[in-house]
């Protein structure tokens, strides 16, 4: 029996030994625990916030550069000047921005235009003109003032066709012309005299005539206009802007235009691309006009206000928009050399071909006695 009882007690006493160790044991790992979650920043379930370390302030991602550029690209779309010199609303770029960077808001900026000389050396700021000349009460003037219409001054090329050929006037054909007018009392006149004219606005010399060449080909400032200056004679050239913004090989430059006008040659509109005016929308008009008026006005340092209906082609609505952006006046390519204010959208013009003899053009602009 006591045998037996100092054996319970031994059993016992491990028993204890054993619990003992196993809450030592559990104490160490949650020290250890405790430890490494401080390590870490973590912050137990009701422990006091501002006791514990707060965890890193990481950045935002940086972008990185091409090695060849050295700064941030950003997935901004570019845009490219236009050949047209409008004022415009730029909309910004999507907002691909980097963080903190404020987008700007929409702004007006004058689109530059190909080809413009530097400031230094381009005309002044377009000079506005005045209102549209009107009669003085209801009086007006109807008067017999010859429009010569013009296009190449070339010897057509091999080949040519019908077309071409009868739009051309030969370089030795229009210096004759040329000198009869200076060797017989003819004075060039512009447009804006015959305007001023019929509303009785000032009066014209005895023997006007007015030259208007078309489409603003080259040979026109490699041949025209030497005779023109060699005899002191003025011309109205009706130009065709987006032709020169292109830079198209047969078109004068903008730098030869430039030169004409400061030396006293008349730029007037064509256009911006030459299409058909008729059934066209409004807004189609008004890019055709005033944007070609606008390009001009850019160049020449003061505000086009006649036009030349494109292939002879307008309608209604065409004319409609030359009142609303106060042109003064347009010429067609029907012929006829009367004049007056009402039809001063529709003046009608003497067509020189090829064929045009030298008494044809005599006939032509001699006013009859």
């Amino acid at each position: 029996m006591g045998k037996r009882l100092n054996w319970l007690k031994r059993q016992g006493l491990l028993f204890w030994l054993g619990l003992l160790l196993l809450l030592l044991a559990a104490s160490g790992c949650t020290h250890a625990a405790d430890a490494r979650n401080q390590a870490a920043g973590f912050t137990p379930a009701g422990a006091n916030p501002a006791s514990t370390t707060p965890p890193p302030t990481l950045s935002p991602p940086t972008a990185t550069p091409p090695a060849s550029q050295g700064k941030a690209v950003y997935n901004t779309p570019v845009v490219s000047p236009q050949p047209t010199p409008t004022l415009a609303a730029t909309q910004p770029p999507p907002n691909t921005a980097a963080p903190g960077r404020a987008v700007p808001s929409p702004t007006a900026e004058l689109i530059p235009l190909p080809g413009l000389r530097p400031t230094s050396d381009r005309p002044p700021n377009p000079t506005p003109l005045p209102p549209l000349p009107t009669p003085y009460k209801t009086y007006s003037w109807t008067l017999k003032v010859p429009i010569l219409m013009y296009h190449y001054i070339s010897v057509p090329p091999a080949g040519a066709d019908e077309y071409r050929t009868d739009l051309s006037v030969d370089p030795v054909q229009f210096r004759a012309q040329m000198e009869y007018l200076a060797n017989n009392g003819f004075t060039t006149i512009d447009l804006y005299d015959l305007s001023l004219a019929i509303t009785n606005k000032q009066p014209l010399p005895p023997k006007p005539v007015i030259l208007t060449f078309d489409d603003g080909y080259l040979d026109i400032y490699q041949n025209a206009f030497p005779i023109l200056q060699e005899f002191g004679l003025k011309g109205t050239f009706f130009i065709i802007t987006e032709f020169i913004d292109n830079g198209y090989p047969d078109y004068m430059s903008w730098a030869m235009i430039e030169e004409m006008a400061a030396a006293g040659q008349r730029m007037e509109s064509h256009s911006k691309t030459h299409p058909d005016l008729r059934e066209q929308t409004h807004e189609y008009l008004i890019w055709q006009i005033l944007g070609s008026q606008q390009t001009l006005a850019a160049h020449i340092g003061y505000t086009p206000r006649y036009f030349c209906y494109p292939g002879g082609h307008y309608d209604e609505a065409t004319i409609a928009v030359l009142k609303e952006l106060d042109f003064w006046g347009a010429v067609t390519t029907a012929g006829g050399k009367w004049h007056n204010f009402e039809d001063r959208y529709e003046w009608t013009r003497l067509r020189m071909r090829f064929t045009t003899s030298l008494p044809d053009f005599i006939t032509m602009v001699e006013p009859l006695e």
